[in-house]
């Protein structure tokens, strides 16, 4: 798995993701995107809310280059970044909590929706309890 350097919040048009898999003809974009949210949420024991997605493809149109998706989970943003800067090369992956980086985990054997995930429940739950949740 490579890691990259958090992206910014691309600019366009967001797309929703359902808490509740589409059984026709969802896009793998979107499986993947909610099976990190659906993991992270499990882990920390609350649902995920506000899920959206944007992909960019390269200029000619046939192949990604960008993958942006977020939520939240126990009042935190998190945000995973999917970056195809090279075709010929593995996808960089980024993570960020809060619009703070996490540290992704490069050496892990395991798929990299399990690192990010991971690396997204240890965060949220070293972060403690929102203002709003404290309260």
């Amino acid at each position: 798995m490579r890691a990259i350097t958090a992206l910014p919040r691309p600019a366009g048009k967001f797309h929703p993701i359902s808490t509740a898999a589409t059984i026709h003809r969802e896009s793998v974009v979107v499986t993947w995107c909610r099976d990190i949210a659906t993991d992270i949420a499990t882990a920390v024991g609350v649902p995920f809310d506000n899920a959206e997605y944007l992909l960019q493809l390269y200029p000619h149109g046939c192949a990604p280059y960008l993958l942006y998706s977020s939520f939240l989970i126990a009042g935190r943003t998190v945000a995973v970044s999917v970056l195809w800067d090279d075709l010929w090369r593995e996808p960089g992956f980024a993570l960020t909590i809060d619009d703070q980086p996490v540290r992704l985990d490069t050496t892990s054997p395991a798929r990299p929706a399990a690192v990010i995930a991971y690396a997204a429940w240890k965060a949220i739950l070293a972060a403690g309890p929102t203002d709003r949740e404290a309260h």
